[in-house]
């Protein structure tokens, strides 16, 4: 039965996650895997620790960051048709609800990985979330607003420019966590370690200005149980398959999203380089189910950009997989 370490990050400030390009007026809607990782391994370079970095990222897998609401955590929904059928309505009448939904509470999402259908009540599909039982009362534990703000140039001549901002905010006792799978203790006591400081320092954009600030809660650990009978692989992280893995995947049969991941160095601790984009790669995302009941385990690559400056570093990017074995309906 997989068990995996519970990073809750709390008392949550507004957070915008930035697309890779030049707009501010649209905010990731997940903070990914990769995103997590490397902005780890910046926190631990920039201590020092960066000679072994290559073996610190292959040291553990990260979840993406998903929704809590209180004391019920969400996973990702599998990827294809929900198997899942709205008590005293025809399915006419609820499957666009069903395809809106991302996020399963983790109770029922335990159950629809085993394959067996679901029956719910229509007061559990709340937008994207499927909720483990009834509750009028829910609400999404994160919402967006856009903020109109201006930017003021430093020289006399020329006028402000508005421009709008998204920024997602957290309603009190919800947040993200994300799922660790640590080599060892101590390696699990590092991330954890570094999960704080990253919490002290904020992600995303605008940290000077209180932006992507959070505690952690580490006390929790997850158990997943065991489906004998899987015939499929669900990813909860992002992921970057080995070339040895990649026949395995079945892609032409599988349920998958694929993201393109790059952007700016903006980790980088040398000022000068931050204007450089790391190259870029595609990564198979969370939620993704691939056509085989084989473990997968993923790459670390750099992205660092062909550039002849001495001072410019690896730039590694995290694909090591997440992976829960689950069953499905492949018709």
């Amino acid at each position: 039965m997989p068990s995996f370490k519970i990073i809750k990050m709390t008392e949550m400030s507004p957070m915008h996650i930035g697309l890779g390009r030049d707009s501010y007026d649209v905010s990731a809607g997940t903070l990914h895997s990769d995103t997590l990782t490397s902005a780890l391994a910046a926190m631990r370079a920039m201590k020092g620790n960066d000679g072994d970095l290559p073996q610190f990222l292959e040291s553990f897998a990260l979840s993406s960051a998903f929704p809590y609401y209180k004391d019920t955590l969400f996973l990702p929904k599998p990827a294809g048709k929900l198997n899942v059928t709205v008590n005293g309505w025809e399915e006419k009448d609820y499957r666009k609800l069903l395809k809106k939904v991302k996020y399963v509470a983790l109770p029922l999402w335990t159950e629809l990985i085993k394959g067996t259908e679901q029956v719910v009540e229509r007061n559990q599909l709340h937008g994207e979330y499927l909720l483990n039982s009834p509750d009028a009362d829910f609400v999404p534990p994160m919402v967006s607003d856009i903020h109109q703000r201006v930017t003021v140039p430093r020289t006399d001549n020329l006028n402000a420019t508005p421009f709008a901002f998204e920024w997602t905010f957290f309603r009190e006792n919800c947040g993200l966590y994300c799922l660790l799978d640590a080599e060892n203790e101590e390696i699990e006591n590092e991330v954890i370690g570094l999960f704080d400081e990253l919490g002290e320092q904020g992600i995303g954009s605008d940290r000077n200005v209180g932006g992507g600030h959070f505690k952690i809660d580490s006390n929790e650990a997850i158990m997943i149980p065991e489906v004998t009978d899987s015939n499929a692989t669900m990813l909860v992280s992002m992921y970057i398959p080995t070339e040895q893995e990649l026949p395995m995947l079945n892609v032409d049969k599988s349920r998958y999203q694929l993201l393109k991941r790059g952007g700016f160095i903006a980790g980088s601790s040398i000022d000068n380089l931050r204007h450089l984009r790391k190259n870029t790669i595609y990564m198979f995302t969370a939620g993704s189910v691939f056509n085989t009941s084989a473990s997968v385990a993923g790459k670390v690559v750099d992205l660092r950009p062909a550039w002849t400056d001495g001072d410019l570093h690896p730039v590694y990017r995290s694909g090591k997989a997440l992976s829960i074995n689950i069953k499905t309906n492949w018709s």
